[in-house]
Formats: C-alpha cells, structure tokens, sequence
C-alpha cells in the first residue's frame, strides 16, 4: 500500500499563537503516528512561492494523512492557525521511502 504524505511550507506572523497552534496539532496528531521525514533546517526556494517553515509527514496511507486532516482535533488546530501563519498544505500519495 502506498503511504500519504502531508507537505506543509508555512510563514509564521504570530509566533506565540503558532506555537499553541503547534502543539495542538501535534496533540492531534499522536493518534495517527506518522513519520517526520522532513522538518525545516537548511532550504533553498527555487521556484514559487517562498515559506520559512517546511515539514513532511509520512502517513500510512493517503487515507489516513486526510483522515488526520479532517480530524475534529487537526480542525480545532487549524482555527489557531489561521491568524498566526500562512502557508500551503498538501497531500500527496506515493511509495514509502524506508531503505529496509
């Protein structure tokens, strides 16, 4: 089975509220179990629109990475969000990366 990837590139404008907004997500987050493969450290933006903030989430299956998206808890999360940062959020499907 494929895995499900959450691809988030985000600004940051309001760093105490992101910070709540942070750990609700990853409170929200604990039921689903992913993998970070990606979290921020060195970038260069290449083309497009340009964020400080990047992170990649493996999930199970695509399934499960918008099952976590649309999750009550991921919601609430979001609302918090919404004044402190912007950004895009993206679900990709694709084959795991494990090297096992």
């Amino acid at each position: 089975m494929n895995k499900g990837y959450l691809i988030a590139h985000v600004t940051v404008s309001d760093p105490v509220a992101y910070a709540e907004y942070a750990r609700a997500a990853g409170e929200a987050m604990q039921e689903f179990n992913p993998k970070i493969i990606a979290w921020s450290g060195q970038y260069e933006n290449l083309e497009g629109e340009s964020h400080e903030r990047h992170v990649v989430f493996e999930f199970a299956s695509y399934t499960e990475a918008k099952r976590f998206y649309e999750s009550p808890r991921y919601q609430a999360a979001k609302s918090i969000r919404a004044g402190a940062a912007t950004g895009t959020f993206v679900l990709v499907e694709g084959p795991s990366f494990d090297t096992k």
